[in-house]
């Protein structure tokens, strides 16, 4: 099931299941930004990665020394969302706490995406709400993939991700999952970094500490759309191969496991700790030019 929206500029689709946005579509040219889960490649489109970014050590976590197995990115973006609310350029999707969570996670929770249209912009919105007295250990993030190329006859290495402010900035780099603690300086007070066919030989980037709080995807001088994640703390950048024809640009609370992490949840890197009957709120934006 899936569910559209659209005005004057843009047509999105979001997919019941994992609240997952699936189409994103420039009307005046019919271009279509979201890669398209081709299964040679990677099956989905823009997963809400939540209660966990990345993957946990050994695949556990303990909480009250109780152990819970989840595997990467957690369990949204497998479950069925709920349309709680349509509005003219509003989707609102929901999903709450249940039996089948609580065996895997052991919390009361509800997840809404929302997704709002205001001109050339998608808004997306995560609100985590915590309906019990208990603190509510989590991680959420983005995990769009954009279309690159965009064009038949084009090369990914014909396009760029470029900041909008200069980066001095190492990224942490991972190995079968898992940050190790090395770090690697990527970027020396440039902008721009180029979609080399080998950027992602070594698996995703993890940047933390951005001066930016936006990048666009650029071909040539030519920006083709701007994702601005101001006040998230980690942003990766993600592609499947050196041939895949897609790029991820993920805002996120939270990261992918150290080797040598405890394993408890409430230690994890960038784990958001909410208070009981208080909620999250957080929202990113992608600008088709």
């Amino acid at each position: 099931m899936k569910a559209t929206l659209e005005n004057e500029f843009l047509c999105i689709a979001i997919k019941e299941k994992g609240g997952e946005l699936c189409s994103l579509i420039k009307k005046s040219t019919g271009t279509e930004y979201i890669w398209q889960a081709g299964p040679e490649y990677w099956n989905r489109h823009a997963p809400v990665l939540f209660p966990i970014v990345g993957a946990l050590k050994d695949g556990i976590f303990y909480y009250k020394g109780k152990g819970y197995k989840m595997s990467q990115h957690g369990l949204a973006r497998d479950l069925p969302f709920r349309l709680v609310e349509r509005q003219a350029n509003k989707l609102v999707y929901s999903l709450k706490s249940n039996s089948f969570t609580r065996e895997r996670y052991p919390f009361e929770f509800e997840l809404q995406v929302i997704y709002t249209l205001q001109d050339n912009q998608l808004a997306i919105t995560y609100r985590v709400a915590n309906p019990s007295e208990n603190i509510l250990y989590f991680s959420i993030g983005g995990h769009p993939a954009f279309n690159c190329p965009l064009y038949e006859g084009e090369k990914r290495s014909d396009y760029q991700l470029v900041f909008n402010r200069p980066e001095a900035i190492s990224i942490q780099r991972i190995i079968n999952g898992f940050r190790n603690g090395t770090w690697e300086q990527i970027l020396d007070g440039e902008q721009t970094l180029p979609i080399t066919d080998n950027l992602f030989d070594k698996d995703a980037l993890i940047f933390k500490g951005l001066k930016s709080s936006s990048v666009s995807l650029q071909r040539g001088n030519k920006p083709v759309l701007t994702l601005d994640f101001s006040g998230f703390p980690y942003l990766g950048i993600w592609s499947k191969s050196s041939t895949a024809p897609f790029v991820c640009i993920e805002p996120w609370f939270g990261v992918t496991d150290n080797t040598k992490h405890n394993r408890q949840l409430a230690d994890k890197e960038g784990i958001v700790a909410l208070k009981g009957w208080e909620e999250f709120r957080h929202s990113y934006t992608i600008t088709v030019i």
